[in-house]
Formats: structure tokens, C-alpha cells, sequence
């Protein structure tokens, strides 16, 4: 990217692993920490998400990767439509999913967060700063401090006030990443974060280009509706539908 936030060390540096901080469904979470090189430079904490294998072939294949296990998402074929290969070669292997069109799957798959967020962040998004992405890992700023990592929405213990605020903005970010002309596809409390009374959209490998994918309106209509079930259950008012059609008046 050509810009980065003051808080992000500069070359020269190293970085020391931390551990794993979460193992989700499609990627498992580092805590990894920046260490500048220079005289004073400082450091800062950094997010890496190693994505899962999705087709394991060899023995051993994820221990090399750094990785505990496979990919346990399934059923994606929905999401990629509008995700198109320009060489016919490629499709023709995609379509015939041979073990090079496995892995253009697996790369395309992996590659459009970086591009989805990076997106979205240089338009204001309330995402974690994407700082670089190479084959099946993606660096991106990390939401939290040394004691804990930002919780999850579902996680968080919010009063009645910071939920309608959080609400307040959920809606800002919908229209937003909406503007931007995509859905999250898989949004929900468990991938929404609140920090210091901010709340953090996430994990946007399975985002959708509402205007080249058939279901994007679809997408977008469930995003809203399971992230706005969530906010009714405790008890805060709030009508789905209205929320989905002021969200769509901004596409």
C-alpha cells in the first residue's frame, strides 16, 4: 500500500511470534510483535492470519504450512461467482477442479480479503489496516493490547448504551462497505470486534461484488438480518428490514 498509519514500524525490522491468539473456521490468528531495527524505532503489534488449507494432499502438508489443521469452511462455490479467471486455461482447471485449479481456488480465495479490506480501509471502513499479504498469509493491524485481543461482539459485555451506539455503528459501516459495492457474505457477532468503544468489521475472505454476483442483494439482506437478530435478543429495537433498505439506498 502506498500509505501506512503512524503506528505501523518501517523497514528495517523483525518480527517475534507470539502464538496463536484465535483458530476460526477458515484461518488461525498470530500474535505477532514488530520490532524495528533502527535506533529508537519502536514496535507494534501485528495480526497474522495463517488461512487453512482447503485440500490437503500431502502428509505433512500442514505442519510445513505452520498451521494445526484443514480449512473447515465448506460450500463456497456461491460466493465465487462474479470472481472470474481471465485465462481460459485457468477455468478450463477451475472447472475440472484439477490440483492447479485447487489452488487457483485457494489463492483467489485467500487474496480477495487483502483486496476487499484494503478497499474498504482507504475508504474509512472501520477495519484493521491491511499491512501486507503474501501467498496464504495476510499481516493486518492488531485490535487489542499485550493483556487480550479485542472480543468479539458476541464476547462483549456491553450496557444498554454502548449497544445502541454499537448499533449506531454497524449501520454507518453497513452503508459504507455497501457504497463500496460489496456484502461481507458471513457477517455476524462473532466477526464484528468492540475496542474502546469501536467497533471493528473482520474476516472478509468470502466478501461478495454485489453487482457481479446473482445472490449479492441476498448476501447483504442475511448479513443484516443475523447481525440485527443478534442486537433484538438483547433487547434493543431495531427493524431488520428498515435497517437492509436504508443499507441498500447507499449501493
Amino acid at each position: 500500500m502506498s500509505e501506512h498509519p503512524p503506528w505501523l514500524v518501517a523497514e528495517p525490522y523483525h518480527d517475534v511470534v507470539h502464538g496463536v491468539v484465535k483458530s476460526g473456521k477458515e484461518a488461525q490468528v498470530e500474535l505477532v510483535e514488530r520490532v524495528g531495527d533502527g535506533p529508537g524505532a519502536g514496535s507494534c503489534l501485528i495480526a497474522r492470519k495463517r488461512y487453512l488449507p482447503r485440500h490437503v494432499t500431502q502428509k505433512g502438508q500442514l505442519e510445513a504450512m505452520g498451521v494445526q489443521r484443514a480449512s473447515a469452511f465448506r460450500h463456497d462455490v456461491q460466493y465465487r461467482e462474479g470472481r472470474q479467471f481471465r485465462k481460459s486455461r485457468d477455468r478450463r482447471a477451475v472447472e475440472a477442479m484439477s490440483t492447479y485449479g485447487k489452488k487457483l481456488l485457494q489463492d483467489r480465495w485467500t487474496g480477495i480479503e487483502h483486496e476487499v479490506m484494503e478497499e474498504l480501509w482507504h475508504r474509512g471502513v472501520s477495519v484493521p489496516y491491511p499491512v501486507s499479504y503474501a501467498d496464504d498469509v495476510f499481516d493486518l493491524q492488531y485490535v487489542g493490547d499485550w493483556e487480550r485481543a479485542a472480543p468479539q461482539l458476541s464476547a462483549a459485555r456491553l450496557s444498554r448504551s454502548e449497544l445502541g451506539d454499537a448499533l449506531d455503528q454497524l449501520v454507518v459501516g453497513l452503508r459504507a462497505i455497501t457504497a463500496s459495492g460489496y456484502a461481507h457474505g458471513d457477517l455476524s457477532a462473532y466477526n464484528l470486534l468492540w475496542w474502546h468503544d469501536r467497533l471493528w468489521f473482520i474476516d472478509f475472505p468470502q466478501a461478495v461484488d454485489i453487482a457481479a454476483n446473482l445472490q449479492g442483494i441476498d448476501f447483504l439482506h442475511r448479513d443484516v438480518v443475523n447481525v440485527c437478530g443478534w442486537f433484538e435478543r438483547r433487547g434493543v429495537a431495531v427493524d431488520a428490514e428498515e435497517v437492509f433498505a436504508d443499507v441498500l439506498s447507499f449501493l
